[in-house]
């Protein structure tokens, strides 16, 4: 059953504005955080689970899924209709869920997603994530087994020439981070007190000193930077200092601020391009040129990201409100 957490959503906060910052004209700005700020969703969806004790492993996959996938299709086609591009290349893209078929730096990578909508392929992958992670929690005696083996296929099918359906390729590991996420609630349920502790201090210190090998990380495209293994403890770093950090915003007043966006992350996810092109084109009016130097740059991401925060929350809210377009939603 998942807990509603104020620091959880506070960090999920901080998560999501990365995120959008990512996808801005300046992504520069979120170069030293590329290891965790997508990993820290799955990382708190494992921090807020805890081990079903009366519902079976159906009951509790069918309902993450499907609380994943309606907004996926709901969103799929508002960009759809938004954008108009009925092709097939981006009507193949919706179903199988994928930017493109091959990896970076292949003669044709063909894209799928053309629609907007590539921030999409999050919820399946944590759609096919949680059910690799309930497959763990429900097998007790052989979680260890379990965890060691995803790890090994995760490295396994980073060498696929082509990029599966759904995340597949990618799943597997980051239904680890979710496991790792539940087994530090249970095993050290104070490692997130405001008192620093050793454990905070050991990951901010391996954080960076692994960062000199999470350039190029895009899990949408299983991009991992100079190897999965750096990443894989650069994101477990990065998640809980992250999650500590929230904490410590948790004691100050811009906490609610962080906290709403964090309830509201999965919308803000899902619509944020249209917000960020909405954005760009403000840049463009209040610059002229907004790629003309760093400094408007800057600026342009700063404007897209804030455009992009604000209408994506407001969405959510608006979607929220009526009990009937919720349910049908969310």
């Amino acid at each position: 059953m998942e807990q509603r957490l104020n620091h959880i959503d506070i960090a999920k906060g901080i998560g999501i504005i990365l995120v959008v910052f990512s996808h801005t004209d300046y992504s520069d700005i979120v170069h030293y955080t590329l290891a965790f700020y997508v990993p820290i969703f799955f990382f708190c969806s494992g921090y807020t689970t805890s081990i079903p004790t009366n519902t079976s492993f159906k009951e509790n996959f069918i309902k993450h899924a499907i609380k994943l996938l309606k907004p996926y299709l709901f969103f799929t086609i508002i960009l759809l209709l938004l954008f108009r591009q009925f092709y097939l290349q981006g009507l193949v893209g919706i179903f199988y869920s994928r930017y493109c078929l091959y990896p970076f730096g292949s003669p044709d990578i063909y894209r799928f997603f053309i629609n907007g909508n590539y921030p999409l392929w999050f919820l399946t992958c944590m759609t096919i994530a949680f059910f690799l992670f309930y497959l763990i929690i429900y097998q007790p005696k052989y979680q260890y087994y379990i965890g060691v083996s995803y790890l090994a296929i995760s490295v396994l099918l980073s060498y696929l020439p082509i990029l599966l359906p759904w995340s597949i390729d990618t799943a597997f590991l980051m239904a680890l981070f979710m496991y790792i996420g539940m087994q530090m609630r249970q095993r050290l349920p104070d490692l997130f007190s405001v008192k620093i502790h050793p454990l905070i201090i050991l990951s901010a210190i391996i954080y960076i000193l692994s960062i000199p090998f999470c350039s190029n990380i895009n899990l949408s495209v299983r991009e991992y930077g100079s190897s999965l293994i750096t990443f894989t403890i650069a994101g477990i770093s990065g998640c809980l200092i992250t999650i500590y950090i929230a904490r410590l915003i948790e004691q100050c007043p811009l906490r609610v601020i962080f906290q709403q966006i964090g309830k509201h992350s999965l919308t803000i996810f899902c619509i944020e391009i249209p917000f960020i092109l909405l954005g760009r084109a403000i840049a463009d009016y209040l610059f002229i040129d907004y790629s003309a130097n760093q400094t408007t740059q800057i600026a342009t991401a700063i404007i897209e990201t804030i455009i992009a925060l604000s209408g994506g929350y407001l969405l959510s809210v608006l979607l929220q409100e009526n009990e009937h377009i919720r349910k049908l939603i969310f």
